[in-house]
């Protein structure tokens, strides 16, 4: 006689059961799966929890111990074992259920994508530094509002909009230009960061 096994998960994928406590064996056939009796008790624990809030907890006590105690949570256990939605047990199905109602609707790289028009503030670093293939700085534009902090002093000009950064040159500060290693961006502000 053969058995054809078409998954090795049905083998090793065991649920564990309760047959018997003790002498007693238990009237269940098959045994208690451990599951159904841990939606047993988390429902009787949850119960017991609403039952001490103040307006909850008194439509709680308006039903009977029976039914609280043993009637509700061995429903809930009965359906959360024979329920398999999407093909998961049922606590995993509402963990996800219960993080996808509290995510943000509009995500991209599991990050939330602010609306249009909407400023996000980014704590990020953005390094301008010369590289193997170049000597000088690279070209980089910054729309406020934001705080920049220039890891060396750079020599600031106003221009229209905003700010133009240049490495200061051998002749020092010259008119209208200042020398400073942060710039504080209004909203719609640029600094213009040009070697």
């Amino acid at each position: 006689m053969s058995i054809t096994v078409r998954s090795y998960r049905r083998v090793f994928d065991v649920d564990p059961r309760i047959h018997r406590i003790d002498r007693w064996v238990l009237p269940v056939p098959g045994g208690l799966p451990l599951r159904t009796l841990g939606y047993f008790m988390g429902t009787l624990l949850v119960v017991l929890i609403l039952a001490g809030l103040p307006l909850i907890g008194e439509l709680i006590d308006a039903l009977s111990p029976p039914m609280r105690y043993v009637l509700i949570p061995g429903a809930v256990a009965a359906l959360g074992s024979q329920v398999a939605p999407d093909g998961r047990s049922a606590h995993r199905y509402a963990l996800t259920w219960l993080a996808f109602a509290m995510r943000s609707r509009r995500q991209s790289v599991g990050r939330a994508v602010p609306l249009e028009g909407e400023h996000v503030a980014s704590g990020g670093t953005l390094p301008l530094v010369a590289d193997e293939t170049s000597s000088v700085l690279r070209r980089a534009r910054v729309r406020g509002p934001a705080q920049v902090d220039l890891a060396e002093p750079m020599a600031l000009r106003a221009i229209r909009g905003g700010w133009e950064a240049r490495v200061p040159d051998d002749k020092g500060v010259r008119g209208s230009t200042t020398l400073s290693d942060a710039v504080d961006l209004e909203r719609d502000e640029i600094l213009e960061v040009r070697p």
